[in-house]
């Protein structure tokens, strides 16, 4: 599995981050022993499905992407969907990012500065990795730029872009999250999961006790810690019990502006909150979580889960809520789960349908928790210093 492979490169690569190797100018460097003898091919912009054409994988410092980089050398992207002058994607800006809007979205909230920052790039046999738009491709955390390589070093007989999550994502946030006008329509997007958010909607126990009982398993705690002040959105999500309440509940009204759950407009506030303040790294993991977990919920504990939230009280005595995903991404995929597993337990696996889902799911989440721990871990390291 693609997310395992990361993974790995991920906890191998966090023992020698602190070397000067990279201080010096060195590189990481992968070659390929099953495709020693594959020539080179010509560039071409369709590279989905195209042969290997590459020998060696390497990782190598790299001024900021809002820095001009001096390189000729460079190879395109395999992602081409909607910016191959097509129709192939929706929401999809054409427009390059400036430097300014580059420079204020990429930067970590978590980082003391942009200044102090060590970002890295992939090449191909020497060639710099471009995204989508032409920037080149590069990341603030060796572990995130050793886990992209890692994805590109795998790709053993053909490119299959599909199996490089960690590098699509990588791709999204510097092509599109550091544009303002696809930032602000994905924090719209984001709070409208929220309004019907899949773990506020409950099945009644007289109808379904057991998928209620699995519910309560998996979203309680979730529940219980949006409702903390100090960790979560500090108001009580809205939760509709049976399909005729969710009906009922989420109905657009004349007291309502918004179709969706009821929730409390402290709740809603905090959100947007939240979002606002989310560099593009944060923003584009909780927009792949929020998608496929179909909720805002999940979203955002898988998000604050890399800050390492945990169960000790503040100077006014009051307790935090645990988040029910700290450190912990297979609980989340468990989470979005639930009662498409509850329909497999029931009915059966329909293969190349739910083991598809399933697998997606968890590569998507795995990858956006390995996004932000990566960069977590970096800036870590680099403030102790």
């Amino acid at each position: 599995m693609p997310h395992a492979s990361t993974r790995q490169v991920l906890a191998s690569s966090t023992s020698s981050i602190i070397t000067d190797d990279f201080a010096n100018g060195k590189s990481f460097h992968s070659t390929s022993n099953t495709e020693k003898n594959v020539k080179n091919l010509a560039r071409d912009t369709r590279m989905a499905g195209r042969r290997r054409f590459y020998k060696t994988v390497d990782v190598k410092p790299m001024p900021p992407p809002w820095e001009d980089v001096e390189d000729d050398l460079s190879v395109e992207n395999p992602i081409s969907a909607g910016v191959d002058g097509t129709n192939s994607a929706t929401n999809i800006s054409l427009l390059k990012p400036t430097k300014n809007s580059m420079k204020y979205s990429l930067t970590p909230k978590s980082s003391s500065s942009s200044t102090g920052m060590q970002w890295y790039g992939v090449t191909l046999d020497g060639r710099l990795l471009k995204t989508p738009l032409g920037t080149t491709l590069s990341a603030p955390s060796l572990p995130l730029a050793l886990a992209i390589a890692s994805e590109w070093d795998h790709q053993d007989t053909s490119i299959k872009p599909a199996q490089m999550p960690l590098m699509t994502l990588v791709c999204t946030v510097l092509d599109q999250f550091t544009i303002p006008a696809v930032r602000d329509k994905t924090i719209e997007d984001l709070l409208r999961y929220l309004r019907n958010d899949t773990t506020c909607y409950w099945a009644d126990a007289t109808e379904d006790r057991i998928l209620q009982r699995k519910q309560s398993k998996h979203w309680e705690s979730l529940h219980k810690w949006a409702e903390c002040e100090l960790t979560g959105l500090g108001a009580k999500p809205a939760v509709a019990t049976g399909a005729g309440e969710g009906m009922v509940m989420s109905r657009l009204r004349e007291s309502k502006p918004f179709a969706g759950l009821p929730h409390p407009d402290d709740l809603l506030k905090n959100a947007k909150t939240f979002l606002e303040g989310c560099d593009a790294w944060t923003l584009a993991a909780m927009q792949t979580v929020t998608m496929d977990a179909k909720s805002f919920l999940v979203g955002m504990a898988v998000v604050r889960g890399v800050d390492g939230w945990i169960d000790v009280f503040d100077e006014k005595g009051a307790k935090r809520k645990k988040n029910p995903f700290l450190k912990d991404a297979k609980k989340a995929v468990m989470a979005s789960r639930v009662e498409e597993e509850f329909q497999i337990e029931n009915w059966g696996l329909v293969e190349g349908g739910h083991d598809y889902d399933r697998l997606n799911c968890s590569i998507q989440i795995h990858a956006a928790t390995c996004l932000l721990e990566s960069i977590a871990f970096t800036n870590a390291t680099s403030n102790a210093e």
